[in-house]
């Protein structure tokens, strides 16, 4: 073994990292055993290449830089070497003039992939790992002469292992490891320890994503109100904008009440003797009779005429106040629009007198036309406040 050579890749490896950032792990020391004695084909493959000779067992020692990539990736350079003695094709170890030592180096580059790459981090120290990666693996044989013959290869290794972290800064490393000599064909194996060093501790793990806890919105309160003061709240208020005097129901709309409304009035209408012409100082007040008939659709005109004792005989005066009733009928009918069949006329002759016959003014009092106009109508009006209502 070499040590020279082994403390110049110590220094190279801790020089490297001037200005060191987390994740820059260094393993000043490697200590391993290095199988070849024993692997058949390996045996056979070196002895054709080495005069019949194979590497033995023998100690294996190197050391390594490499960064954390991720917290459970890392990428690591790795030299090593390994001295051994020259085994014949027995296994016996060849001395005397002919005898001859090995010497093998090797360089590569190596990724371990954590097991909690797959399975998740945790806070567990103890942290499995599998190793792939390639590199360079010179292997010299020495004659005692001074003659060497050597051989330059890719390799190739497949690794399994573990650190065990003692804490943020130093980890105890053991692994086992297949090597693969690519332009040879052949394996050989290697069992290692070592002390891995962290600069500037380990990478943290990504926080874990915590998904907000959703926030009930607050719940919205409605101050309600009643704008137009009715004693109905907005919200189920279905008549907006009642006036302030008017009674409402329980939806904020105006009550209607129906009103019954009477009719009944008179009509008296005198004549000249002996005459049915209608003066024109009446026809003012049948009109205002025709007006309310037509106003209460239902009402009915009973009209009565009469006469003075006076003429020729008792059925003239009939007859004469029959006709006075129906002059007042034609003009409710054919000037003012009444139904004739809301209207009866009756005359009386001089049966009714409401004067004295004997005086002038008595029979001028006689010759007339009284008439009763009754009905009623029914009414719908918005309740107010101020209304008397049984």
């Amino acid at each position: 073994m070499k040590l020279n050579k082994i403390a110049l890749a110590v220094i190279a490896a801790a020089v490297m990292p001037v200005a060191a950032n987390a994740g820059v792990t260094v393993t000043p020391l490697l200590l391993g055993y290095h199988y070849v004695d024993g692997i058949s084909k390996t045996e056979d493959k070196q002895g054709e290449q080495f005069a019949g000779t194979h590497q033995d067992n023998d100690l294996y020692t190197g050391a390594g830089i490499g960064i954390e990539l991720t917290p459970t990736i890392a990428l690591e350079l790795e030299y090593g070497e390994t001295d051994s003695d020259a085994l014949d094709a027995n296994g016996d170890k060849v001395t005397g003039p002919n005898g001859h030592d090995f010497e093998q180096k090797s360089y590569s580059g190596n990724f371990t992939i954590g097991t909690e790459t797959f399975s998740g981090y945790t806070n567990s120290p103890f942290k499995p790992y599998v190793l792939i990666g390639a590199g360079q693996s010179k292997t010299s044989m020495a004659f005692d002469d001074g003659r060497k013959e050597t051989s330059k290869d890719t390799i190739g290794n497949l690794g399994l292992g573990a650190y065990y972290r003692i804490n943020d800064a130093l980890s105890l490393r053991g692994e086992g490891r297949a090597i693969y000599n690519f332009d040879n064909d052949w394996w050989e194996g290697l069992a290692l320890a070592g002390l891995n060093v962290v600069l500037g501790g380990h990478l943290a793990p990504a926080a874990p994503v915590v998904e907000p806890t959703p926030v009930e919105p607050a719940p919205v309160i409605l101050i309600d109100g009643d704008d137009d003061q009715d004693g109905v709240l907005n919200s189920v208020d279905k008549c907006p904008g009642t006036p302030l005097n008017v009674v409402v129901d329980a939806d904020g709309c105006p009550r209607e009440i129906t009103a019954d409304d009477a009719l009944r009035m008179e009509l008296r209408v005198f004549f000249d003797n002996d005459k049915t012409v209608i003066k024109d100082q009446y026809k003012p007040e049948i009109q205002k009779v025709a007006e309310k008939m037509n106003e209460y659709p239902n009402s009915t005109a009973s009209i009565e005429g009469h006469a003075s004792k006076t003429g020729p005989s008792a059925r003239y005066n009939q007859r004469l106040s029959e006709a006075r009733a129906n002059a007042v009928k034609s003009m409710l009918v054919n000037q003012f629009g009444v139904a004739p069949q809301r209207i009866s006329t009756v005359g009386y002759g001089y049966d009714r007198p409401i004067a004295d016959n004997n005086t002038a003014e008595g029979r001028a009092m006689n010759r007339r036309v009284y008439a009763i106009i009754t009905g009623n109508k029914s009414s719908t009006t918005v309740q107010t406040k101020d209304m008397n209502v049984q």
